[in-house]
């Protein structure tokens, strides 16, 4: 028997992700008649993928061609966009005013 850290988020673009040992999957196919999803790799080149049913992983290819993130891709993203707004706020401030 295998055990695995399996969970499910939502995307910055607001879409369906699965988290499984630090490896980040979207829904590469959903199957609503059977509650089935065919998960892959976020990576473009990685060939790992993983088979649910009613949000329990049944199947699964867990041989990456690369190694997991250092941190969760959340932790990273959040930060960021709020620079980036907090820049771009700054940026329309310092236009209006001149």
């Amino acid at each position: 028997m295998w055990f695995f850290s399996v969970e499910f988020v939502i995307s910055n673009r607001g879409r369906r992700h699965m988290r499984l040992d630090g490896f980040s999957f979207y829904a590469e196919k959903v199957f609503p008649e059977k509650n089935k999803v065919r998960w892959r790799c976020t990576r473009r080149t990685c060939r790992a993928y993983a088979h649910t049913l009613n949000d329990r992983l049944f199947a699964l290819s867990n041989l990456h061609s690369h190694e997991p993130p250092a941190m969760p891709p959340s932790a990273l993203a959040a930060p960021y966009r709020a620079f980036t707004h907090a820049a771009l706020a700054t940026q329309a401030k310092a236009v209006l005013n001149d």
